[in-house]
């Protein structure tokens, strides 16, 4: 595939994933039933669960009205997110790394994606039997968090390769691309050890890489029609 080709893919891929990202914005706030931190987005909290207490922080300590309600809307959530949000975002970043082809670190950068994209489905297949008994996580909780960390630092590495990819010791702005890509890298790392600390910031700081590779994406994008006119 050419990298005029992947870049358009891309570029429509990443403007479906801000649309969604707005969407998702504008929906009600997930109900709590716990002691979550206010700052603390509920569904990312549900991935970053390490044991029965931090479940119970977003679900309650006992069933009820309010955890039913909580696990109705996570269960919405993350139906949305196998069928849409990861093969939209999944398909957003491997075309990226496509267009950055020939090279050895875009080919482990896509196939980094895939791998981080086949984990987010393991994560939602174990958040869907955590929403339905979260008093006996069990085996799943274990599933959720080898799923968790696999997908948080596969997309966090992913995002200092495409800096790499990106990087031009003779522009400055490049510099800064870089940066930003190594934030998430670096909170996807810290997830590891302290994904309560991290957790509410987690989300935002891997979006800081995609949202650089949107506007190398749309550069290039722009690049290759001009070349072509």
């Amino acid at each position: 595939m050419s990298a005029k080709v992947s870049y358009r893919l891309s570029l429509f891929f990443g403007l479906v994933v801000i649309a969604l990202t707005v969407y998702s914005a504008m929906q009600p706030a997930v109900p709590v039933c716990g002691d979550l931190a206010r700052n603390y987005t509920p569904i990312i909290a549900f991935e970053l669960v390490r044991s029965t207490a931090d479940l119970h922080a977003i679900f309650g300590d006992a069933p009820g009205a309010c955890r039913t309600a909580i696990a109705t809307r996570m269960d919405f959530i993350n139906t949305i997110d196998s069928f849409v949000f990861i093969p939209v975002y999944g398909a957003f970043l491997f075309f990226f790394f496509l267009a950055r082809r020939p090279s050895a670190l875009a080919n482990l950068g896509a196939a980094l994606v895939v791998v981080a994209c086949l984990a987010d489905y393991v994560e939602n297949y174990a958040l869907f039997h955590l929403s339905a008994a979260p008093d006996t996580p069990g085996q799943w909780l274990t599933l959720l968090i080898w799923a968790t960390e696999t997908k948080w630092v596969g997309l966090g590495i992913a995002g200092a390769l495409g800096g790499l990819l990106i990087f031009n010791a003779r522009n400055p702005l490049t510099y800064l691309a870089l940066l930003l890509c190594l934030v998430g890298t670096a909170a996807s790392l810290v997830s590891i050890v302290h994904p309560a600390m991290i957790g509410p910031y987690l989300s935002n700081a891997i979006a800081l890489a995609w949202l650089v590779f949107l506007i190398v994406t749309a550069a290039g994008t722009v690049r290759t029609i001009r070349a072509a006119a």
